[in-house]
């Protein structure tokens, strides 16, 4: 079966998605009722989403538009609040822009407009971790499933709505098809989708994940549990996702003096540790003594059904197991 065409599947840079929500910031001006009143209410709910409002909280004028002193979008509601959006799809905030957007607002609008509301929007997947970092830096944070939660209530025909709406919740789809092993392989959102739910099954705020470049092609890694040793560095936990070339979970070095024979004295330490805990743990094909590097790969992590689908609470297990196994060698050393 095949799928219609989608403009928003084919026009992918950010500078689309900064297009459609401006033009919704417009639709919630009172004048743009008579024209539409359905996209009218649904562009007051976005509105409220990104000031944290109630359904009562009334809107009446709205003045929109892109790339003022580089932000994003930026939007006038009534006579007093300013909106700064950095608006993102797939990549992440950098060179400290949120900073001095925020700064470049508040000296801007000093004495003009009392209530100043910094969002960051984002649509496609993000680490918790970084996440966090944002919410600190004073930015509201909006995901794709709160703007999904507006856009799937909105009875209007228009095409626009529609069209970026049905992106959204494809890509919300894929990201949440991490169920099989076969997409998380295969499919860059369903891995996203399967890093995000590690994060909200351990503790977030010990793991991060993005993509990491290497010669090999990079692989989108996962990464926590860090634990130092006195007299070698730190090692951790890491699940390499090199798409067709596999994943692995592998534990790492880093922080050390780059020494191969370390690596084969480290596994022969740390091998009677995972055998306790139940776990098997083998070196990879050939050591690489570097910033970092591979000390060892966990044999058997990720189980599937006959179905193909993957055993998350085993795989959860077995990271317990290798924590397990990292905290107590690291104790003894």
């Amino acid at each position: 079966m095949t799928t219609k065409p989608n403009i928003f599947s084919l026009a992918t840079k950010e500078l689309s998605q900064d297009g459609f929500f401006t033009w919704l910031l417009q639709w919630a001006d009172n004048d743009h009722s008579k024209h539409n009143q359905q996209l009218n209410e649904t562009a007051k709910d976005f509105v409220r989403l990104l000031l944290g409002k109630s359904t009562d909280f009334q809107i009446t004028k709205v003045k929109a538009g892109r790339q003022w002193n580089n932000i994003d979008i930026w939007a006038e509601i009534n006579d007093d609040i300013f909106i700064a959006i950095e608006d993102k799809t797939n990549t992440g905030e950098h060179s400290e822009q949120l900073e001095r957007y925020k700064q470049i607002v508040q000296e801007h609008y000093k004495n003009k407009r009392n209530n100043l509301f910094f969002v960051y929007l984002k649509t496609g997947n993000e680490s918790i971790a970084t996440i966090n970092e944002i919410i600190k830096k004073g930015y509201t944070v909006i995901d794709r499933k709160a703007v999904l939660e507006i856009l799937n209530s909105c009875k209007s025909k228009n095409e626009i709505l529609i069209e970026f709406r049905e992106n959204l919740n494809l890509i919300e789809s894929q990201t949440n098809s991490f169920n099989k092993l076969e997409n998380i392989i295969s499919n860059w959102r369903a891995a996203e989708g399967f890093y995000l739910k590690l994060q909200e099954m351990i503790l977030p705020e010990w793991s991060d994940w993005r993509y990491v470049a290497n010669q090999m092609g990079g692989f989108l890694g996962f990464w926590y549990h860090w634990q130092g040793t006195n007299d070698i560095g730190e090692i951790y936990i890491q699940i390499e996702n090199a798409f067709e070339y596999g994943i692995k979970l592998v534990i790492k070095i880093a922080d050390w003096e780059p020494s191969t024979e370390t690596l084969y004295e480290l596994l022969d330490e740390i091998k009677p540790y995972a055998e306790k805990n139940g776990i098997s743990i083998v070196k990879p094909d050939k050591y690489r003594a570097g910033a970092t590097s591979t000390l060892a790969i966990i044999q058997n992590a990720f189980t599937v059904d006959s179905n193909g689908h993957l055993d998350l609470d085993q795989f959860v297990a077995t990271l317990k197991k290798l924590e397990q196994t990292l905290d107590e060698y690291c104790t003894d050393k």
